[in-house]
């Protein structure tokens, strides 16, 4: 059994989404066509980490591990 942190997870993954925060992102700022996921979700995913995790951003894949981010985001930490 693998245990991952949720914490704020799921309210900050409701307010991104009710906001549109992927999808102005995108809209903006799209991506290619080979992307595994788009600027959105990662902007997504990022935000997230400020409540959660407040430090730099360094090591977000690693924070992302621990926390339950491909749950909450549908997003692979890598």
């Amino acid at each position: 059994m693998v245990e991952k942190r949720l914490g704020a997870l799921p309210v900050v993954s409701e307010f991104t989404r009710r906001l549109d925060l992927a999808g102005i992102t995108d809209e903006v700022c799209p991506g290619g066509v080979s992307a595994l996921v788009t600027h959105g979700q990662v902007i997504e995913a990022l935000v997230a980490n400020r409540p959660t995790g407040p430090a730099p951003l360094v090591r977000a894949g690693d924070w992302a591990r621990t926390w339950a981010v491909e749950e909450v985001f549908g997003i692979e930490p890598g």
